[in-house]
This record gives structure tokens, sequence and C-alpha cells, in this order.
């Protein structure tokens, strides 16, 4: 067994500069931060060029690191030409690493700055070692891993990939898989992929609040999460206070030094008083470390409002202890000589240097003495050193002007600074442009096929009757693989191919259920002729383990650009899934290669380890054997009246929630050489006639058969609107 022997890093948010000050002055070892574009918080009060420039080097002065987030996705014109050039100061600067989620990114800022330490997202939904792998040869250095795994899924990963692995001990839980949330971009037209979540999900249903989650609180498991083999902690709160940032590190940080001197770390009940006075949503919860979900992990009382106790006397005490300054004491040595330059001499770090000043002159009247040069030195003011101790050496009678002296310790100073400084600047200019493969957008593809992914398998059948449909995607959620070898020669008995819907999500339960020697087996020699892969865990499963088909990325392992594309294909796809959040016409640079387009069905706005059916008292898995075989529902409704299907997928215990109305975009401009109906809530008539309608209107290139049907309810979700 692999043993994590590495000191744990303490990583803190830093939404403003008051508050990385705060962050590092209570114990803090790094934090991350955001600029003014391209992170996932674009509502903090993020820091300009010159406040970023200078949040750089303000840790670099303190020993310590700053990880910018340009964790969004972007679009095609950002990525091309805007990120570079905005992001090339802060690498010149010593920027310590970039915390990414768009594969994109990844490939531009790889190939413009090869000793660029990156930093996957927590966005990317790193689930297991087959992602951490793939990513690990793309050049990824730390995977920040979902909130969402356990303690044995975090040693798994880090046995297995041998990456750094940070994972969150404090702070805001998202009820879904963070980055598999289309809910507030859906609803709102604010992208949680761009910074910009409306947290909908903190609002009431029917029922009670019952996706909104409490606050992480893994004080306690500190030491396990160390040999469980993390090496970054991380706090969650760019959008919080310096008070707030401050009193949680200085918590975490007393936590930390006790485990690392050996001593016994038993959480008080004055601490976590004292963190709840912080910031209190409902109570904390332990997370999903030793536990999968449950809705004890919930906001109980609907009514609950999110509370700071703090007094105004309390937070003026803290806000006065975590932002007094704390000037880095150096070593200083001033010597003067009638004659000769005034000479300082400074030490700090292993790092020796001397400035020289004006000529010293031969005192007239009044020599200097040591105290008052001493005095001089001392008025370090706003620098962020201060000399300390001074030794001062007089040779005989002197005398220089307060300005020299006062000069001499400016160019100390700046020189120390620089000498500090220096071995963190890169060169960086900005590349001109990037790099792209160059693929032609293809406005109406010639052999356009049309594919059916029924979530129930009762479907199959009324799928398999329809002469329009050229192939099925087969629900790995209820169709084990042992069940594929009958299904798929059944699909190609009617003439269309097979292929594989896998999970959405992938982690340690159902890489162990594929990896059983029988599954793969029946997998290798069913027949397949594609696989849907929903995540990258699932591309590098496939990999590793040579199983056949043609590769589909879904779109939850997102392309929003070409260079992503670009990616994409290097990790192995065949084709890919054209995004579901943007406008259409973000879509026109991405059609020039192997597409698939999704045309009909329910979104899926919500990937959650909770589940909505045991939430509300009924395990559907606990109750009946059925709910492994086929979906089961709960419709949870908004404030608006607006019913939502929840899915409980309980063969591996996650659920998806859906929009209320399906996705009708078949009578529009379209761009996937493979089109996609998504059958989710329907009946096998509805499905029949769905098919009908759709599949005779596009085989048969008859626009009119395409309007949708009078009296349904339909959205075009964001193809006409975008997202911000």
């Amino acid at each position: 067994m692999k043993m994590n022997n590495r000191k744990m890093e303490l990583l803190a948010p830093a939404g403003s500069f008051d508050s990385m000050k705060a962050a590092f002055r209570t114990g803090a070892d790094a934090v991350y931060m955001g600029g003014t574009r391209f992170g996932a918080r674009a509502f903090a009060e993020n820091a300009d060029e010159n406040g970023l420039l200078r949040a750089i080097d303000f840790a670099h002065l303190h020993d310590k690191k700053l990880y910018l987030t340009v964790n969004t996705l972007m679009k095609e014109k950002e990525i091309e030409s805007e990120l570079l050039p905005w992001l090339a100061p802060y690498v010149r600067e010593g920027l310590d690493a970039v915390i990414v989620q768009d594969l994109g990114v990844i490939r531009v800022l790889r190939e413009a700055w090869p000793d660029l330490p990156l930093h996957a997202s927590t966005q990317m939904t790193l689930c297991g070692p087959e992602s951490a792998l793939l990513l690990k040869k793309r050049g990824v250095r730390r995977i920040v891993l979902p909130r969402e795994l356990s303690l044995p899924e975090i040693r798994r990963v880090y046995e297995e990939s041998g990456m750094d692995l940070e994972v969150f001990v404090h702070g805001a839980l998202c009820c879904s898989y963070s980055g598999q949330c289309l809910m507030s971009g859906f609803l709102g037209g604010r992208s949680g992929n761009r910074g910009r979540c409306a947290q909908p999900c903190r609002l009431p249903y029917e029922g009670g609040k019952l996706f909104n989650m409490k606050d992480l609180c893994a004080l306690k498991e500190l030491a396990a999460l160390r040999d469980a083999g993390a090496v970054s902690l991380k706090i969650e709160g760019r959008m919080k206070s310096p008070e707030y940032t401050g009193g949680v590190v200085s918590v975490y940080r007393r936590y930390l030094d006790k485990l690392e001197a050996g001593e016994s770390a038993e959480v008080s009940k004055e601490d976590l008083k004292f963190l709840s006075s912080l910031f209190d949503r409902g109570g904390f919860t332990g997370g999903y470390f030793r536990q999968h979900n449950g809705p004890q992990m919930l906001v109980t009382d609907p009514e609950k409002k999110n509370r700071i106790s703090l007094t105004e006397e309390e937070r003026a005490r803290l806000r006065e202890q975590y932002l007094e300054k704390q000037a880095l004491p150096a070593e200083a040595a001033v010597s003067l000589a009638p004659g000769q330059p005034l000479s300082l001499q400074l030490r700090f770090r292993g790092i020796r240097l001397t400035v020289q000043g004006d000529t010293v002159l031969p005192a007239e009247k009044k020599p200097l003495d040591e105290e008052s040069v001493r005095k001089q030195l001392k008025k370090t003011g706003e620098s962020d050193f201060c000399f300390e101790p001074i030794t001062v050496s007089l040779e005989g009678s002197c005398f220089t002007p307060v300005s020299s002296l006062n000069a001499l310790r400016r160019a100390g100073l700046a020189a120390l600074e620089e000498a500090v400084l220096a071995p963190f600047r890169r060169e960086a200019e900005a590349p001109a442009g990037v790099k792209k493969a160059g693929t032609s957008p293809a406005e109406k593809p010639e052999g356009r096929t049309l594919f059916v992914q029924p979530d129930d398998p009762a479907l199959i059948d009324t799928v398999l009757q329809s002469p329009y449909i050229d192939g099925i995607y087969l629900p790995a959620d209820y169709l084990p693989p042992e069940k594929l070898p009958e299904a798929v020669r059944r699909i190609h008995a009617a003439g269309k191919k097979a292929c594989y819907a896998l999970p959405y999500i992938f982690r340690k339960e159902m890489a162990d259920d594929f990896s059983r020697p029988e599954a793969l087996q029946a997998i290798k020699e069913s027949g397949l002729d594609g696989v849907l892969l929903r995540s990258l865990d699932e591309a590098g499963f496939w990999q590793k383990n040579e199983l056949p088909g043609e590769k589909v990325f879904d779109a939850g392992i997102y392309t929003w650009n070409t260079p992503a594309q670009e990616e994409a294909d290097a990790l192995g796809a065949d084709r890919l899934t054209l995004p579901l959040e943007v406008h259409e016409l973000d879509l026109v640079p991405l059609s020039g290669r192997q597409t698939e387009q999704l045309i009909y069905g329910r979104l899926p706005m919500m990937l959650s380890a909770q589940c909505a059916a045991k939430t509300t008292g009924h395990c559907l898995k606990a109750e009946s054997r059925a709910a492994l075989d086929a979906p089961a529902f709960t419709f949870v409704r908004d404030r608006t009246g607006a019913e939502l299907p929840a899915e409980s997928r309980c063969r591996y215990c996650y659920s998806v929630l859906y929009n209320a109305v399906p996705l009708y975009l078949a009578d529009q401009r379209l761009f996937g050489q493979r089109l996609r109906i998504c059958l989710t809530t329907e009946s096998a008539a509805e499905a029949a006639a769905l098919l009908e309608r759709l599949g005779r209107g596009l085989k048969e290139d008859n626009p009119s058969a395409l309007v949708p049907p009078e009296g349904l309810r339909f959205t075009r979700g964001n193809y006409k609107k975008g997202v911000q």
C-alpha cells in the first residue's frame, strides 16, 4: 500500500486581497484566487491585473503559493484570441498553477507554457484513477476531486494514479456533482460552467429544500484524508468575507499542526461553535467520506436562513487580528566610514545581498550615532519587510543626510524584494494565436443518421419497430453487461447498430462491476458497434481494457471550442456530442468533425449522489429490486408549479434531475452528422408516435413534418439564447 508521507497543504479561498492576507496570516499554505475573467466565481471581488500581480508577489514574499482559477468553459473566440494575452502577465509574474475545467484550456496552456502547472478542477468530475491517468499523460499535475468521493475512493485514485490530490474539507456543498449541473443555465441563462450560477437548487421545492445541502466540515477527517493520499486540503468560500476565511483557516491550521506533531486532535465543541458563528447554512455535515448520501446531509428546516452570528465587536476583533500587518524580518548590517559609500548588507531565507549608497562624510559637528541610523532604517512603512535585527558599524566620526539613509533603505528593500521574487519569474510572451487543426463547418452533412437513447429497456422493442432509426443506445444503468450479447443480437437482427450508454457517473462501485471477468468478456464478445462515454473515467476504462466500438463522448465531456475537440480526440474520442448550453451560432466552428447532436429529449439538469426519493423517505433500491431494471421517477414541483422528473438510478445509487419539458430542435438548423433522440418519461405509444414523426421528417427531408406537434410543451433550451 502506497503511503502518503508528505505534509498536507492547507488551501484557502481568496475572493479579495484582504481575504488572501487573512488566509496567509492565519496559516494557509496557498490560496486560490480569480482574476477578472474565466473564473468559476464571476461575482466574487476578483482582482484586476495590478491587484492580481501584487497578490502573486505577496504570496511569494511570504513563502506561500497562489493558484489562479481559470475554470470556466470557453467559447471559440475567447480561447482563440483572448485567453493567452489575458493570462500572460500572471504567468510571467510567477503564477504557481492554473486551475482549469475546459479541455481546450488544458491543450492551449500546455502548448503555450509547458512549465506552467495545471490543476484539473473539481468541475471536471474526475472520480477515479482512470481519468487521473489520462490527464496525467496530458500534462495535468493535480486533480481536484469531487466532493462526493468516499475515503476508499480517494485512496484508490492515489494508489493507482500517483497524482497529487486536492480534497475539499470545509464549506458549501452542491447537490450536483460540480460541473455536471446545467440547472442555472437552462432555467435562467446563468451557467454554472461560466461562473454565474444563480443557485436555483437552494430554493424551496414541494416538500422542502430538497437540494439544499448543509455545509461541509471535515475537521474530524484530517488524519483519514492524509492516510487516503490527499496532499491538499481545500476550504471553499471565495464569496465569503476575510473574517470567514481567516477564522476557518485558523481552526484548520491548529488541528493540522496537532496532527503533524502526533498530538491528539479531538475536535472541540467550542471550535465547531466558532465555525458555525462564521457561517451557518443549517448545521454541518461530515460529507461523503463515510456515507454515500442521505437526507441528514440536507438542510432540514425549509425556513432556515444563511446566518452569521458574529457580533460587530467580534468581527472587528477578527478583522484586526487577521489583517494586521506582519512584516517579514530581514537581518540588516549597515556600515558607515568617512569617504566610503554607505553599505547595507541583508540576509533573508538564504539570500545575501549588499546595496551601496551615497558617500559618507566626516562629521563637522554632531556625528551620527548607532541609534539615529537604526531609527531611519526601521521606517520600512508599507513594505512587506522590516529590518530586524539591525547591526550598525560606525568607523570614526561619520555624517550622512537623513535622505541618504532613506534612499539606502529603499534601495535595500527593493533589491531584497527582487531577489526573493526573481526565481518565480518566467519568460512568458503570449503566442500570437492558438494553433488549431483547422476543420471546415458542415452546413448539412450527407448521410445523416438517427439514433435513439431509451432510458427504459422496455422501449427497445418500440425503437426496433421504427424503419427510420439507424441505431440504439442501450442503457447500462438498467442493462448490465451480461445482458448485452442478447440485446445486441436483437438489434443487429433488426438491421440497426447497437451502442452502449454508460452511466453518467463512473465511480469505484461501477468500475468494480464492469471489471468482473464475466462482464468484460460479455462486452468484448457482444458485437457492440459503439459506446456512449459520459466521463473521462469511462474513456480511460474503455481504453485500458481495450473494449470494442466507436467511442462517442457525450455532452457532459465538454467541448465548447475546437482546442477542446482536439484534446478530446487525443483522449480517444471517435465522435463528439455537441454542447447543450451554447447558442446555435457557437456550434458552427464545432461541426467540422464527426459529431452527434441531441434534437429531442428532456435535458439532464443535475447529476447527484443524492436521491429525491430517498430524501422524501422512499429508498426505491431498498423497497424493490425492480428499481434496478427500469427507471423510477420522483416528480419534484418547483415554485412555478412545474414538475421536474428526478430519476433514481438505483443500480449505482445516483440520480438525474430532468427539465420539466423536453428539448425540441428537430425543426431548427442542425449541425450533427448523427442526431439523437432521448426517451425518458415517454410511454411506448408516445415514443412510437414521436419516432414516426421525427424519423419521417428527417429521413424524407420533410420540414413540415418536423414542426412540433400541437399541444406539445417543449423548450429550445439555450439554442437561441446561449448562456452568459
